[in-house]
């Protein structure tokens, strides 16, 4: 399994397009010229099952582009950093699973693509929650000879959830914690995934005074939690609190027929 701080690319699953930029030598960022619809599958199917999707590519450029598709693992570290890493295994992977088609082609200016990947999951296969990514890479242009030049890149990354069977969430709401600096105030969350798969987040923090009026609410935003492992979710809250002491009370929605729930008194200094 990966550990974290491995060598890796990351982004943000909440955007609506979700990118890589490569650094380059000169300083500047790669621009993505093209765009893909959908970002995110929730897919379930049986051990010896297969199911076929689709993904939408359009290339937003004046200019022609080449882009090659793959499948690749990826897991979550602590703080929610998305680490994809090729093929080093990870646990709860199907990337061995997907079959893209076409995996290397053009795109003219405004062109649109269809892009089929099959998901086949082998008889025998323990129920669970498992994930991988298809990731599209568009391919650098080449530099010109003897001028110095440096080649754009750009990656754009679609989440791959796949349910097997039927497994019930577990999950538990460890920790609240307060913390205060000058960039402003947080919550945050201590999450563990003791189970074998994935869920998503759903809920809200209310923080009260101690004599129970309601100060500050905060949504916890769509994340997910990948079977077995723990991660903690930072929650900047909108207005800072006065000093002063209250009570925080964290409510979730793994998917579960109950919610997780934690109370703390917190210190505002």
């Amino acid at each position: 399994m990966v550990k974290p701080g491995s060598k890796s690319r990351f982004f943000p699953e909440t955007i609506a397009i979700l990118v890589v930029l490569v650094l380059l030598p000169t300083g500047l960022n790669s621009q993505i010229s093209f765009g893909v619809t959908t970002i995110r599958f929730d897919l379930k199917v049986k051990p010896g099952g297969q199911t076929t999707e689709i993904i939408q590519v359009r290339n937003n450029s004046p200019k022609p582009i080449r882009l090659k598709v793959y499948a690749e693992n990826w897991y979550l570290a602590e703080d929610g950093t998305r680490n994809f890493v090729g093929n080093q295994p990870v646990s709860f992977s199907c990337r061995d699973w997907i079959k893209v088609n076409p995996f290397d082609f053009r795109l003219q200016p405004e062109d649109l693509k269809t892009v089929r990947f099959t998901v086949t999951v082998p008889s025998g296969t323990e129920p669970g929650g498992y994930h991988a990514a298809i990731s599209f890479e568009q391919i650098p242009e080449s530099p010109v000879s003897g001028i110095n030049q440096v080649a754009l890149s750009g990656k754009i990354v679609v989440a791959i959830y796949i349910s097997v069977g039927k497994v019930q969430p577990e999950g538990t709401l460890e920790d609240l914690v307060f913390e205060s600096s000058g960039s402003g105030q947080l919550i945050k969350l201590k999450l563990i995934n003791s189970g074998r798969t994935h869920f998503r987040l759903k809920g809200q923090i209310q923080i009260r005074t101690e004599e129970g009026k309601e100060l500050a609410r905060v949504d916890i935003p769509d994340e997910p939690v990948l079977p077995d492992s723990q991660r903690w979710l930072s929650l900047r809250l909108k207005e800072n609190l006065p000093p002063g002491r209250y009570e925080a009370e964290a409510r979730l929605d793994i998917g579960r027929d109950e919610l997780l729930g934690l109370i703390k008194e917190i210190t505002v200094r």
